[in-house]
């Protein structure tokens, strides 16, 4: 076993249990190290503790010296020339003993050692069956030989990976020795799995688990100790906002305060069973399918001409023709290009609000429709519950087509089209990087491009350079052979050319399709093999975590060009992911249950580390993210009551027409947003035209809220509780007024919290510094009242900011209206929520 027993020996300290302690040897007991006799010179014998403390480095601080027994067996010697201490034996509960050397910390005013050597005596659960020993000597030579054999070459001889291959320790199949093996057996060596059987695999899964992965826990633990955590109260703002975009009820605090952690997991799971859920969801994931590029936004009838006209003859039935089309007809050509559009991400929420597997996701036997789509694929008698609502989708199955969930979906099947010369090569590609997180482009091999051959009969299956990648892609390829270049369900065996016999059979991870009851519905002969495998669980943990973090999970880091800072970094996250993975799988895939754990760990939760920590092992920690403009739209409203459009005096007109939104429509792509078709990465970083728009984003809100909000009625307002458009901190005689500024600091605090979640103290140095903006906006505006004498162009707001019509348009009465800022109070605060919206805490989640 390859160790660092340094690292071992102070990984274990931590973890052990107490010992019964004995004379003359050391012993761990809960974080200490108990040394029974040292001799000290002039002192005599002496019984010594140490407390394990990390600062940067393990320090062993010396809490309690006591004279012992001389009679007590030393435990080891101490030079006080040289400063080091070293111990004899030190009894760890695992079983294991150490010789430590320890050295003295000469610049601490205590007495403090480090850590210098340690080395092994005695190993774990030593056997006095000499038999016993020799068989798992041998066992562990014959699995040290079977490694080197079949996975050094990719994975190092410490497993610490290579260019072509990732490193073992805390790999992303490592969460159990079971899944560990079915996935060696299934899908390794690369390329060949045919080479390693059941009993290969079962003995290198516990090799690898042993003698890599060993100390993932206690990296973990002691990674994740230094990160500090959201408060449940935090947490739960931070949640709402993440599912749904709003605050959380006053309900939800309640459930919180009186229930702690329990509380916040029952709070969540409540988010999770709202619509605002749903739609988040359907961002998540349609990221990744980018099937939206079929939504009527990139095309009225985008989804509904791909559906062939000889398989669905009624796909365009809302159209009666040019000279019969009623009022209602774009609305009906819209809901039903939607319908047919959303199917494959209407299939996850299906199977998420249901509590269903989301296995399901690949092997349901159903596809969804809404009563508009429905018509189109010719489906009758489903019983919805309001025929006009576009939204309402219930599982329904074509007949003669056998549905796989979103591998025959078919969106997903012209998102990713193939070609007679890619013959389904990009789909299966796709389908391994969705569904099973494995680039396949990240593989090592010989590419076109980067050479040709022409001397092997079939490069694909006879060159091992071209296999490595082909005998993996090629057997899933064939697999859709069934489902055509336009994603139309067309048997292969009933075509005149059948399926390329160049090409490797049906197949997946090294195991051949029977052909017997398969023959046309391959498709869901993969996606039970596809859902059985452990690598779909990491997959979908991968997309959750992406979604909910702003951040892929960590890759395995390559040997030799890592810091040691780095590799705990993954090791710690690996190690949390893999847990959070197999709760997931033990709740028969309820994504719920997977939402929920990635919200409650320290990954998402993180709000700072402790001063001790390696900052350089936590570049990716958090879950702080630009919000997508889809985000920002729905918090913009939650907030202020409104999306961000134009002027209030005029939001009558538009409030029924949700594609007004700027967020949503024009700044849309400029705010980082993607199309689903030529743009389909986020911007996660803000450029300089997103920075402008963002400032130009809380002016504008600033001029429509606050003038709106300070005339709503009292019990309406979201924003001014304490104060009014007429509060001003002078009174009538110019001299600040203790009572109204009092007031003004209080709606200052309030704001701070309402808008940003800051709970800051009223004397606190950030609000004091809002205070003093508001202070200077007032008197410079009071100034220029002053100047023109009370000149209407000085008094009146500007007419983009001013509410001269109620909300259905009618216009005003003077006494009704806000127009007039006479003491420049409206405009002070329209500069108070300008800084605020700007604030990243607002921009960001």
């Amino acid at each position: 076993m390859i160790v660092r027993p340094i690292v071992l020996f102070l990984l274990t300290l931590i973890l052990s249990t107490p010992l019964l302690a004995q004379p003359g040897r050391s012993i761990v007991d809960n974080g200490s190290l108990y040394v029974p006799r040292i001799d000290f010179d002039n002192f005599g014998a002496m019984e010594l503790v140490f407390n394990l403390v990390w600062e940067g480095e393990y320090i062993l601080e010396l809490v309690t010296i006591e004279a012992t027994s001389s009679a007590t067996s030393n435990a080891g010697v101490y030079d006080s020339q040289a400063g080091i201490l070293e111990l004899d034996e030190v009894h760890l509960e695992t079983g294991e003993i150490y010789a430590v050397v320890l050295t003295q910390l000469a610049e601490r005013s205590t007495m403090a050692f480090a850590v210098q050597e340690a080395i092994v005596v005695q190993g774990a659960a030593v056997e006095s069956d000499r038999d016993t020993q020799n068989s798992a000597s041998d066992n562990s030579v014959a699995s040290t030989s079977l490694y080197t054999q079949q996975c050094s070459n990719c994975h190092g001889t410490n497993g610490s990976g290579t260019a072509v291959g990732p490193a073992l320790t805390a790999c992303a199949n490592c969460g159990s020795q079971s899944g560990l093996s079915s996935y060696i057996r299934d899908a390794m060596p690369l390329g060949l799995p045919a080479s390693c059987d059941a009993s290969c695999a079962d003995q290198l899964a516990a090799y690898v688990l042993l003698e890599f992965n060993s100390d993932n826990s206690a990296v973990s633990d002691q990674t994740v100790g230094f990160i500090s955590l959201l408060s449940n109260s935090e947490a739960l703002r931070k949640a709402a906002m993440e599912l749904g975009s709003r605050l959380p009820s006053l309900a939800e605090y309640q459930m919180v305060s009186s229930g702690g952690e329990a509380g916040l997991r029952t709070a969540i799971q409540g988010m999770m069973g709202q619509d605002s859920f749903s739609q988040r969801l359907t961002e998540i994931w349609n990221d990744y399918l980018l099937t939206d590029k079929y939504h009527s936004r990139n095309g009225s009838e985008a989804a509904v001409r791909l559906l062939s006209s000889d398989d669905f003859p009624e796909r365009r039935w809302f159209d009666p023709g040019s000279d019969q089309r009623g009022e209602n007809y774009s609305t009906l050509r819209t809901n039903t290009n939607d319908g047919i559009a959303r199917e494959p991400l209407a299939l996850i929420n299906h199977i998420v609000n249901n509590n269903l597997p989301f296995t399901q996701i690949l092997t349901a036997d159903y596809m969804m429709v809404n009563p508009f789509s429905a018509r189109s694929y010719g489906v009758e008698g489903l019983a919805f519950q309001n025929p006009d609502d576009p939204e309402e989708f219930l599982p329904a199955r074509l007949e003669d087509i056998p549905h796989a969930g979103i591998l025959t979906s078919p969106m997903f099947l012209n998102r990713y089209p193939t070609t007679s010369t890619n013959r389904n090569r990009g789909r299966a590609r796709i389908v391994y990087d969705l569904f099973l997180d494995t680039d396949i482009l990240a593989i090592e091999g010989v590419r076109p491009g980067n050479a040709v051959d022409i001397t092997t009969p079939i490069p694909t299956i006879n060159n091992p350079e071209c296999a490595k990648c082909h005998s993996m892609l090629d057997p899933v390829a064939s697999i859709f052979q069934n489902w055509d270049y336009k994603g139309r369900y067309r048997p292969a065996r009933l075509s005149k050319y059948g399926w390329y016999s160049d090409m490797e059979p049906r197949g997946f991870n090294g195991e051949a399709m029977p052909l017997a009851g398969n023959v046309d519905s391959s498709v869901q002969w993969l996606a039970h093999r596809m859902a059985e495998d452990p690598k779909f669980p990491r997959a979908v943990t991968r997309i959750m975590v992406n979604g909910l973090t702003g951040k892929e999970p960590l890759r395995a880091p390559v040997a030799g060009e890592a810091s040691e800072a780095e590799q705990q970094a993954y090791i710690a996250q690996r190690t949390l992911l893999n847990e959070i993975q197999s709760e997931f799988v033990a709740a028969n895939y309820d994504l719920k249950v997977l939402v929920q754990e990635i919200l409650l760990s320290p990954y998402w939760r993180a709000s700072g580390l402790s001063a001790s920590a390696m900052e350089d092992a936590y570049k990716t920690t958090g879950s702080s993210y630009l919000l997508t403009p889809e985000q920002l739209d729905r918090k913009i409203e939650a907030l202020l009551g409104f999306e961000w459009r134009g002027s209030m005096d005029n939001y009558y007109k538009d409030k029924d027409r949700d594609w007004e939104s700027k967020l949503g429509n024009t700044f849309h792509q400029i705010y980082g947003g993607i199309d689903s078709d030529s743009v389909i990465t986020r911007l996660r970083t803000p450029n300089g035209l997103m920075g402008a728009m963002q400032l130009r984003m809380a002016n504008e809100l600033a001029c429509y809220s606050v003038p709106h909000d300070m005339w709503l009625p009292e019990a309406q307002r979201r924003m001014f509780l304490y104060v009014d458009s007429e509060l001003s901190p002078y009174n009538d005689s110019g001299y600040l007024d203790d009572v109204a500024l009092g007031r003004i600091r209080q709606n200052i605090q309030y704001l701070h919290d309402y808008l940003l979640g800051e709970n800051l103290a009223l004397d606190s140095q950030e609000l004091q510094f809002t205070e003093q903006l508001f202070m200077d906006v007032i008197n410079r505006g009071r100034q220029l009242i002053l100047n023109s004498g009370g000149e209407w162009s000085a008094v009146r707001l500007h007419g983009s900011c001013d509410r001269t019509r109620d909300l259905d348009g009618e216009s005003l009465d003077e006494d009704q209206s806000l127009r007039r800022d006479d003491q420049y109070v409206v405009r002070a605060w329209m500069a108070v929520v300008a800084y605020l919206l700007a604030d990243y805490r607002f921009l960001y989640n």
